[in-house]
């Protein structure tokens, strides 16, 4: 489950742009889940634009210090896990300008548990804490390209930036297709059953759920910008019946949802939207989409911090 959630974190921003060719050659041959975002465009979308003003800028004693702004020198994220449970790590890869050398003196002045060192050409940094169960490390190959990840991911992608590497022809193709027409985008070849413990169980509505999440066989999904914020998602399951019934969990779930709309009227917009979503089946695909007015998305936002703010002064009386 750590790979899911290592890369449903970095699903985060993100025109259309294609992966990049360079990024994409160092992710390990073996990978089955794959996640990209567009940064540039997400920082200069309305949306991205509005996210900004109310989480606020990057610290400028960190900009200062590093000579190193995310908002405005990374310009693609690419992140990548083998989702192999009983091997767990990943990368997460990235383009931009890096300065690498106050990067660098950061890092490693600012804790004995960095060490810089080069490896394969690369500037290596990686931690030396001994109360760590896995080393980790960041690394850049040139100014332009920086990857993190495990220590032994790592050093694997530096030594494949050497070679022409490739993974799963029918991944790549679905990579192809989403980072040229999404803004962020998801894609796994794996099983999720694969991913779920096997002594996972649940009770109650969530024991229904659990067996079907375990029918998925593979997943794609992006979201595009604009006006209108566009999700689409797909997910294949193991048989049509186990598609069917998917579906109709996710409407059942939505339908629930707008029965406890009045116990919680903060869910009420939430749960309207959702019920403008699209979801159909295909033999054993099930799609869903949504298209969300961009003005929309924002209201909410606003209404439920509002709301947080309104809670927390109460109980501060």
């Amino acid at each position: 489950m750590r790979q899911i959630a290592f890369l449903f974190g970095l699903f985060l921003s993100g025109t259309a742009f294609g992966a990049d060719s360079q990024l994409m050659n160092l992710v390990m041959p073996d990978a089955k889940i794959l996640a990209g975002a567009n940064e540039t465009s997400a920082v200069n979308s309305p949306f991205g634009q509005f996210i900004l003003s109310k989480i606020g800028q990057i610290p400028q004693n960190f900009v200062a210090g590093t000579g190193f702004n995310p908002l405005q020198d990374v310009t693609e994220v690419l992140a990548a896990t083998a989702a192999d449970p009983s091997n767990p790590g990943g990368l997460v890869l990235a383009r931009g300008t890096f300065p690498v050398d106050k990067i660098s003196a950061s890092l490693s002045g600012g804790s004995a548990n960095w060490q810089a060192t080069t490896y394969g050409g690369a500037t290596l940094i990686g931690t030396s804490n001994p109360n760590d169960k896995v080393a980790h490390a960041v690394a850049f190959i040139g100014s332009s390209i920086a990857l993190a990840g495990d220590l032994a991911s790592v050093k694997a992608a530096i030594d494949r930036s050497s070679g022409a590497n490739s993974i799963d022809p029918a991944l790549a193709v679905a990579v192809n297709q989403l980072s040229g027409s999404e803004d962020e985008w998801l894609v796994s070849s794996v099983s999720l059953g694969s991913l779920i413990p096997a002594s996972a169980s649940a009770t109650g509505p969530a024991a229904t759920v659990l067996p079907l999440l375990k029918n998925i066989q593979s997943l794609s999904g992006g979201v595009k910008f604009g006006d209108n914020v566009v999700f689409t998602g797909e997910a294949v399951a193991n048989s049509p019946q186990n598609a069917a019934a998917l579906s109709a969990v996710i409407k059942l779930g939505i339908a629930l949802g707008a029965s406890l709309t009045a116990k919680n009227p903060q869910l009420t917009d939430l749960i309207q939207l959702l019920q403008t979503s699209q979801i159909t089946t295909n033999g054993s695909e099930v799609d869903l989409s949504l298209s969300i007015p961009e003005s929309q998305i924002e209201a909410l936002v606003n209404s439920v911090q509002a709301t947080t703010k309104t809670v927390a002064a109460v109980h501060r009386q």
